[in-house]
């Protein structure tokens, strides 16, 4: 049966600026910030460290804290806001900042696989344009150049490759389409292969049709099929081990979950085994 591909679509960032880093006095919170500083200078980009306290008398405390922070190298500017919404605070600011994103760290931990941690969560759901996460498997050490875009068996995860190809140019790196399969023996009768995640048809095929429109518009772009048994956080771990990346690009699943929006449980476990930091691009409404 021929695959149906949805559209490319997306919004192509021409230049990002500034990178909001939301940051909340915690340890974990300054992972964004580890991996902020590296993109940041492969940009040109400035950083902006916000965060937001409780109560106004917490504010001269949080600044100091957030001074100490302060990279050498990178122009930063530094806000704490009186305000009891992080994720409204960082939503409102990127919108004004313009040409920016914001970076958030996501601790992991939570009653469920889907859940990230609810700032992250929230400022996830909340935007429409990509957002930069960083799980709790973050290594700084495996950071380089590629951008790796990560699409499954679902045509419409190759929604987000023009915005992904486009964060590649930004950070002039190698542009990458990873897809993981399960690893299974041809079948016993004829008929498709049946894989638990994966294309169901020759892998190598299924990428090779995936980047043809990008290639098409002069883009270079390499594909890389990758084999797991387990899942495919798991191979995305395997390949990020010997392939390093500034970013790992996911095309955003957010549903409802006990009232809040939350990246649906693949992205999420992907999003805590990357050792990089993770691009999420909405999926068009």
């Amino acid at each position: 049966m021929k695959r149906r591909f949805a559209p490319l679509a997306g919004a192509r960032p021409q230049r990002i600026r500034t990178i909001l880093v939301g940051l909340d006095g915690s340890s974990f919170s300054e992972r964004a910030l580890e991996a902020a500083v590296p993109l940041a200078a492969m940009m040109g980009a400035r950083l902006f460290l916000l965060s937001a306290v409780a109560r106004e008398e917490e504010s001269d405390e949080r600044i100091r804290k957030l001074a100490k922070l302060r990279p050498r190298d990178i122009p930063t500017e530094i806000d704490v806001l009186p305000d009891p919404d992080p994720a409204d605070a960082i939503d409102s600011m990127v919108r004004d900042l313009g040409d920016a994103v914001a970076c958030v760290a996501s601790h992991g931990r939570g009653r469920s696989a889907a859940l990230l941690g609810s700032v992250a969560n929230e400022v996830v759901g909340r935007r429409r344009e990509p957002t930069i996460v960083v799980g709790p498997s973050f290594e700084p050490e495996r950071l380089g150049r590629r951008v790796v875009a990560c699409v499954d068996e679902n045509p419409r995860s190759t929604q987000m490759l023009p915005v992904a190809s486009q964060w590649s140019e930004l950070v002039g790196g190698i542009f990458t389409v990873v897809t993981v399969a399960e690893p299974v023996p041809p079948p016993l009768t004829a008929g498709p292969v049946r894989r638990k995640f994966g294309p169901d048809e020759d892998v190598d095929w299924y990428l090779e049709q995936v980047a043809r429109p990008l290639r098409e518009q002069g883009q270079e772009v390499e594909t890389k099929a990758v084999y797991d048994p387990i899942s495919p956080a798991s191979g995305l771990r395997r390949y990020l081990w010997s392939n390093r990346a500034a970013l790992v690009t996911l095309n955003g699943r957010v549903r409802l979950d006990m009232r809040h929006e939350v990246l649906a449980g693949v992205s999420s476990s992907m999003v805590r085994q990357s050792q990089v930091p993770v691009l999420i691009v909405p999926r068009p409404q």
